[in-house]
């Protein structure tokens, strides 16, 4: 009757236990574990692909390690995985992959919620010390229908904290929302290549202009390109113009892109 009584309790014992973890944040979940790296995974945009190693793929824009054969090579939509590294209490690295799962170092917390991950990721972003703080940035826009702008504006626009890699990481992807937004698909992200655009004839060219506009010394190029991403009739063109300009830095630039996003 006493061992029978000690096992009921054991069993109780055990699944508080696994009810409290699973009540637990992401953040207080990896807060709890010694330092060194940490992972999970989540899922991703419906829009991205990756080979779980090398690169991400969103549309004709690659992202990570890049090949001869990009356009060939195996790409899976499979989840976001994420490795966090902690070192004295603090965050000091993150890493992330796109694509079949892998086996890595460290302590795996399994799959969590996309809203979740990105909120602990955008938080990482908004304080981390380190440059974990510009690398957190990445996963976190590939999270699956989470609205990620308003904390990326905040973290552009923080100048007194943040460091210059970490702002301008933010302005590139509300750039990427933002034409997304005018081409009325909101909260979705542009899939415009970072490369130069090779497209023939009047298509092209204006590429190419906008292209030119954006390589002008001293930032001369940013009013021309703001009146293109404003009144240009061709959506192609105006997205190209709002990319360029999230590679500028300039805050008139990320004046138009918070107009565009809160309209």
């Amino acid at each position: 009757m006493i061992l029978w009584g000690l096992r009921v309790a054991a069993g109780i014992m055990c699944t508080f236990m696994a009810t409290t973890m699973h009540a637990q944040t992401l953040a207080a979940r990896i807060a709890g574990i010694p330092d060194g790296p940490v992972t999970f995974h989540f899922a991703g945009r419906s829009a991205i692909c990756g080979d779980g190693e090398s690169f991400v793929r969103l549309g004709r824009s690659f992202i990570g390690r890049m090949h001869g054969d990009m356009y060939d090579r195996p790409c899976s939509g499979g989840p976001v995985q994420v490795r966090v590294t902690r070192l004295a209490g603090a965050i000091e690295r993150i890493e992330s992959w796109v694509g079949p799962l892998r086996q890595r170092d460290g302590r795996d917390l399994g799959r969590v919620s996309a809203v979740e991950a990105a909120s602990y990721l955008l938080n990482v972003a908004a304080t981390a010390r380190s440059t974990a703080s510009t690398k957190a940035i990445l996963p976190a826009v590939l999270a699956d229908s989470v609205v990620s702008w308003p904390a990326l504006l905040r973290i552009a626009r923080d100048s007194a904290s943040r460091l210059r890699g970490t702002r301008q990481a933010a302005m590139d992807w509300l750039a990427r929302f933002a034409a997304s937004a005018m081409d009325g698909r909101p909260n979705q992200v542009s899939d415009e290549a970072d490369d130069a655009d090779d497209a023939s004839g009047d298509a092209g060219l204006k590429s190419h202009a906008v292209f030119v506009l954006s390589q002008l010394p001293r930032r001369e190029g940013v009013p021309a390109l703001l009146d293109v991403a404003r009144q240009n009739p061709d959506q192609r063109t105006r997205g190209r113009a709002l990319f360029w300009l999230g590679q500028s830095g300039d805050p008139r630039a990320l004046d138009l892109i918070e107009f565009i996003l809160r309209r």
